[in-house]
């Protein structure tokens, strides 16, 4: 598998001036050494601290973009989790065998890093391994970001070959290590909203990885998730009204099985925390959760 990564030199210096981000590897025997980057508020933090679960060919680098400094200004301790070969100083060995269930395991230990129950966030197959989690470990509520539904990639795969097979391709080859999951027509045409200035799509781009094809092949059939208001968990719903590799009528259909809310962001695609919207949808986020007293 190859990938143009940017180096954790280059990933630290981004973020230079955002003095509350910090980077800790989560070590524990016998399992993989996993990217925790994290934000602190000044003073004590106010309301449940928030769980950041990042989709595909991603990392915890696309919540510390935007996300995270602005949760943590809003009083919020906030984490985000980057899964088993993805990150800065990942190992893509990880990934040839990485199952879907090896990525649910390790969002569970991120669980660990807070005192309490946390918010889940999580991005399309980070937003299904959000879904698995219920019932598994206690959280304070769901907010799902342009999600894979609860049944998975079962639906919206045929659905993005129908549509847009080229891109369908591009991904398919990207996954199986034949091409770069960075390649501007699917970061450009599938990931990011026309608004985005495209020398941020390419920095974007250049910070995504691999993904493991028996993780993809599993989420298209992931077995049983329950409804999160079977255990009394509320749950928001967002949809990019841009975003073209997850449907509104799946993201409706997610909302109405969960019991939940559902909010569509205007002119938005598919990474609506990268998006130019990006602090419009962190702002609703955190008035849902504070109008709940969470």
């Amino acid at each position: 598998m190859i990938a143009s990564v940017a180096s954790f030199q280059d990933y630290a210096h981004r973020h230079e001036g955002r003095g509350e981000l910090t980077t800790r590897l989560l070590r524990e025997p016998g399992k993989p050494t996993l990217e925790f980057i994290e934000a602190r508020p000044r003073g004590g933090p106010v309301g449940a601290p928030l769980l950041f679960l990042h989709g595909a060919f991603c990392g915890a680098w696309s919540w510390a973009e935007i996300f995270l400094p602005f949760f943590a200004r809003r009083g919020r301790h906030v984490g985000a989790l980057s899964l088993r070969g993805h990150g800065t100083g990942k190992n893509l060995l990880h990934l040839g065998a990485a199952t879907l269930s090896d990525y649910v395991a390790d969002a569970r230990r991120a669980f660990a890093e807070f005192p309490e129950p946390p918010v889940v966030i999580g991005h399309p197959l980070g937003g299904l391994l959000a879904q698995m989690l219920l019932g598994r470990d206690p959280m304070r509520s769901l907010v799902l970001l342009a999600s894979l539904p609860p049944e998975g990639l079962f639906f919206e795969s045929p659905r993005l070959i129908l549509a847009d097979p080229h891109i369908w391709l591009e991904a398919l080859t990207a996954a199986v290590g034949l091409s770069q999951p960075t390649a501007a027509l699917v970061a450009a045409e599938l990931l990011f909203s026309d608004g985005l200035p495209r020398e941020r799509v390419r920095r974007y781009a250049a910070l995504m990885t691999p993904e493991a094809p028996r993780a993809l092949a599993e989420a298209h059939v992931p077995g049983p998730v329950p409804p999160a208001f079977v255990f009394g968990v509320p749950t928001l719903v967002v949809a990019g009204t841009k975003d073209r590799l997850v449907s509104q009528a799946s993201t409706w259909r997610t909302a109405f099985y969960h019991g939940g809310q559902h909010e569509t962001a205007d002119a938005q695609g598919h990474f609506l925390m990268l998006d130019p919207g990006a602090e419009m949808v962190a702002r609703g986020i955190i008035d849902w959760l504070e109008r709940r007293g969470v």
